[in-house]
């Protein structure tokens, strides 16, 4: 017969036991984050190398047609295809970068739900518009006028933003080249006016159709939305990870996330592997882009990097 003290034991190292379960399974899953945090940091690290440095390309890829293909002339000087492609790429490269690095942050403070998930839909954009002028499986030419869409979208951009907050604003059309200089063919020190216009008489002069946007000039329409459903080289989880999984950052929450963010609120604590779940772009969009990225240049990039942090993003254990 079981006296009250056995009782008592049994109740207390059955108590002991079940702490123990949590503390390991708390320490297991901040293992896991971590692991999943830096595997998003070498991931960023690996795109702003891609962002920054030259590819190398195959004698029979679509990159190297690319280069073989007639210099754009735009107003007095000329600029090659490829390297309108290359920088128009590059620009929203180091945009997935900045952002997968920002979801790293994210990961290990555990801190916001929604913000995670915006920056993964972020991410996903970014190298949405990076494979978009890199597709391999359109022409020439529709990739130069996928570039020159992009190109004048962002010169439209930089005038808005000159005009609402007015003059000594610096021109966001800049970036750093390999040797540490400002590129001046796309940079602050050319007048995006006259940009625009070059770009617009360069197009009408192939024959392309020029059409007039309230934001920016389109020589081929573009959009997310459409990019997510019609590219050929599609993975299958495109449309989930813009439309569905990362809609909440529109306000589209799903009944499940609400709560969480309910909860959220009290407990001030947003679990990776919830963020995970929500924030499919994070993990689609730089796959979808290393894809296309392989069939452009022929080379593979990026490849351990990206399998070691698609094992860990995919990897599910410990959510309950």
């Amino acid at each position: 017969m079981t006296g009250e003290s056995d009782v008592s034991q049994n109740d207390e190292a059955w108590a002991m036991e079940m702490l123990g379960r949590i503390n390991r399974g708390a320490q297991e899953a901040r293992e896991r984050r971590d692991a999943l945090a830096a595997a998003v940091d070498e991931m960023a690290k690996g795109f702003t190398q891609l962002g920054l440095k030259p590819w190398t390309v195959e004698q029979t890829s679509p990159a190297r047609e690319d280069m073989m293909a007639p210099d754009v002339l735009l107003g007095g000087r000329a600029e090659p295809v490829a390297k309108i492609l290359r920088y128009e790429a590059a620009v929203n490269i180091l945009s997935a970068a900045d952002q997968l690095r920002g979801f790293a942050v994210l990961l290990r403070a555990e801190a916001s739900l929604m913000g995670a998930v915006s920056v993964a839909r972020g991410i996903f954009e970014a190298c949405l518009w990076a494979t978009a002028v890199i597709d391999p499986t359109i022409t020439t030419d529709v990739r130069l006028q996928r570039a020159l869409t992009r190109w004048l979208a962002r010169l439209s951009a930089g005038i808005r933003l000159r005009n609402m907050l007015g003059d000594g604003v610096t021109d966001a059309d800049q970036v750093i080249d390999n040797d540490g200089q400002v590129e001046d063919e796309h940079g602050s020190n050319r007048d995006p006016a006259t940009d625009i216009a070059d770009i617009e008489s360069y197009a009408k002069g192939r024959g392309w159709r020029v059409t007039k946007r309230p934001r920016a000039t389109e020589i081929t329409p573009l959009s997310i939305d459409w990019l997510s459903e019609n590219l050929e080289r599609r993975i299958g989880i495109e449309g989930y990870a813009w439309t569905s999984g990362s809609s909440m950052a529109h306000g589209e929450h799903a009944a499940d996330t609400a709560s969480w963010v309910e909860l959220s609120q009290d407990l001030g604590t947003a679990p990776a592997w919830l963020i995970q779940l929500w924030s499919t772009g994070a993990w689609a969009g730089p796959r979808l882009f290393l894809t296309t990225l392989a069939g452009y240049t022929g080379i593979s990039s990026l490849r351990t990097e990206y399998q070691r942090f698609e094992k860990l993003f995919l990897n599910q254990e410990g959510k309950s």
